[in-house]
């Protein structure tokens, strides 16, 4: 018994011919690229449909250079795959990518050497970009179009930004604490190479200057958001030697329980404020609801870094390469 034949692929040419049309203009009108006619374009839509014609990415691919693929880089990404910010930031990314037929792909993310090759993908979205991190401003200067997802750090090329509105969410968490009358805050947060950390200190110093109170800044390692211990080999000096502290706002959660566990061990009748300007994880602040957080929404901000960037990527060839900021709002969650 001779084994049954598989039929035929339908090709791109075989649509042309039915509709009547040029291979290159039925590739135009399936596309969406190309000056043509709604009527032809629908036309060979309809035949398309109608023969069965699915696309083939690797030979339409070879005609474009495309690869109908985005690429993420963040530092150290493995680190950061258990973190729920970046797995949520992640999901995000994906859903619009699906949603626009596009793969995503995590790029090799050594921060210290620059890449042997160039990346195989139509564009970038760098996942919170860092002043001292190799690649991302290697990506950057690139001819790639790239979304900055979060605001970029002094040094870095300019590239489209889509962040938080970390002013308004901060100004939202900071203004009861003006009214509470503290008179020596303290701010723990990523160093400078973060433009999330630089923007918090920009905003934390405005607000202690409004109240004529003068700020003292600590510094921990962006990325180390877990890092309780990390927060308090900064918070227990800086609380020690500073005995009129009475407001702490630091990066993460676990910066809020480690001041409040090394003040719990030392100085159990000190009043000491703190909130968080990073969201809650787990509940980790269910038992202190006297402190308020930013609920960064990763997840939005992800899909938004997508869309952006497939946005870029859809434009007409030979468009200007932009730089703005596209701005997504974050809830926050006041003390009770």
């Amino acid at each position: 018994m001779s084994a049954s034949r598989q039929p035929r692929r339908v090709r791109l040419k075989d649509v042309a011919e039915k509709a009547g049309v040029s291979v290159g203009t039925a590739s135009d009108a399936l596309s969406g690229r190309g000056r043509i006619t709604g009527e032809t374009r629908q036309k060979v839509a309809d035949v398309a449909a109608e023969l069965g014609y699915v696309a083939n990415a690797l030979a339409s691919g070879l005609r474009t250079g495309r690869t109908r693929t985005i690429g993420l880089h963040r530092q150290s990404p493995t680190e950061q795959l258990d973190k729920p910010y970046f797995r949520q930031f992640l999901a995000g990314v994906l859903e619009v990518g699906q949603r626009h037929d596009y793969d995503v792909s995590i790029l090799s993310a050594n921060a210290d050497m620059p890449r042997s090759t160039a990346a195989r993908v139509d564009g970038v979205i760098v996942v919170d970009p860092l002043s001292d991190d190799l690649r991302a401003r290697e990506l950057m200067l690139s001819a790639l179009p790239v979304v900055a997802g979060e605001h970029l750090p002094p040094g870095l090329p300019e590239c489209e930004v889509v962040a938080v509105d970390h002013r308004r969410a901060l100004s939202e968490l900071l203004a009861p604490e003006a009214a509470r009358g503290v008179t020596r805050p303290l701010l723990v947060a990523p160093d400078e190479h973060s433009g999330w950390g630089n923007l918090l200190r920009d905003v934390f110093d405005a607000w202690a200057a409004d109240l004529g109170a003068a700020p003292a800044h600590g510094y921990v390692r962006f990325g180390g958001w877990d890092d309780k211990e990390g927060f308090r080999e900064v918070l227990q000096p800086m609380l020690q030697a500073d005995e009129e502290a009475d407001f702490v706002l630091v990066s993460s959660p676990y910066g809020v329980l480690a001041g409040l566990e090394f003040l719990a061990e030392h100085s159990p009748t000190r009043a000491v404020r703190f909130a968080s300007a990073g969201p809650d994880v787990g509940g980790l602040l269910d038992h202190v609801p006297e402190v308020g957080f930013v609920d960064l929404p990763a997840r939005a901000l992800g899909a938004a870094c997508a869309e952006r960037l497939i946005e870029l990527l859809e434009a007409e060839a030979g468009s200007a390469r932009v730089s703005g900021t596209t701005l997504i709002e974050a809830p926050v969650h006041l003390p009770q």
